[in-house]
Order: structure tokens, then sequence, then C-alpha cells
């Protein structure tokens, strides 16, 4: 299977600023999925306590699975907790990582490159203006002759 997105490997600080927003795109999806699933959980057992609460001859059997929910929403929170926890954690390395890559990036290969493509710029600019003058002294130094126009076409 050949994955539809390059990997950046032609340096590790642009691999380590994109790995980086990757971790920060997961961590926000799992939150986002943690923090709906919980919530569906703990009203599903609300639904079982409140109609159970709510008769007022309730058997054993009805108070122990009152109990059973009500503990079910602690360990729901709990594990909430715990989640957000590590998806902190995750997301923190990832802020870092994205930023340490991308000031690594700037400072130590873009602005090389940026200094690389100036300087074949400015090389370019010279072997342009130098081209400029060599015309520019070949056509003064070579004098047509209006009398002989054959010689402008042989030229």
């Amino acid at each position: 299977m050949t994955p539809s997105l390059p990997i950046p490997t032609d340096n590790i600080y642009k691999f380590a600023c994109l790995f980086g927003l990757a971790l920060i795109m997961a961590s926000i999806f799992s939150y986002v999925s943690i923090y709906s699933s919980s919530l569906d959980r703990k009203v599903k057992y609300m639904e079982v306590i409140i109609p159970l609460e709510a008769n007022a001859q309730r058997s054993k059997a009805d108070n122990d699975l009152i109990e059973l929910n009500k503990t079910l929403i602690e360990v729901s929170k709990s594990n909430e907790k715990m989640a957000k926890i590590i998806i902190g954690v995750v997301l923190g390395t990832g802020i870092a990582l994205s930023a340490v890559g991308a000031h690594k990036w700037y400072e130590k290969i873009q602005k090389r490159d940026d200094k690389l493509a100036q300087l074949q710029i400015d090389k370019l600019e010279v072997e342009v203006t130098k081209l400029r003058t060599e015309l520019a002294i070949s056509i003064v130094s070579s004098p047509v002759s209006v009398d002989e126009p054959e010689n402008i076409a042989h030229e």
C-alpha cells in the first residue's frame, strides 16, 4: 500500500514540525471523541437510575442496580479524567515538537536556503550585466557599413 501523503524526510526538523501538528490534530480529535462517548455512557447510566429512584418502593435489587450505575458513573468520570490527562500530555508534546521543529527548520534550513537562492540571483544578475556589456561593446566595436548590406546578413 502506498501512502497518499508523502512523509517529509528531507530534514528532521520539517518532520518534527509536521509530526507535532499531527499529534495536535490527533489529540483534538481524541478529546472530542472521549468527551462525547463519556457523556453518552453517563446519560445511559442516569437513564437507569432516575426511574428507579422515582419508585418509592424499591427492592434490594433495585437499590443494588442504582448503586452499580452510580459506581459506573464515577468510573466513567475517572476514566474521562485520566484520558484528558493523557490527551493533555500528547497535546503538549505535539505543540512543543511542532514549535521546536518549526523554529529549527527556519533557523538552520530555511535561512540557508534563502541565502543560497539570493546568491544564485545575484550571480545571474552579474552574468546578465556582463553579457549586456559584452554585447554593447561588440555592437560599438563592429560598425556596420551602410554601403554593404550583405555584411549584416553574414554576421
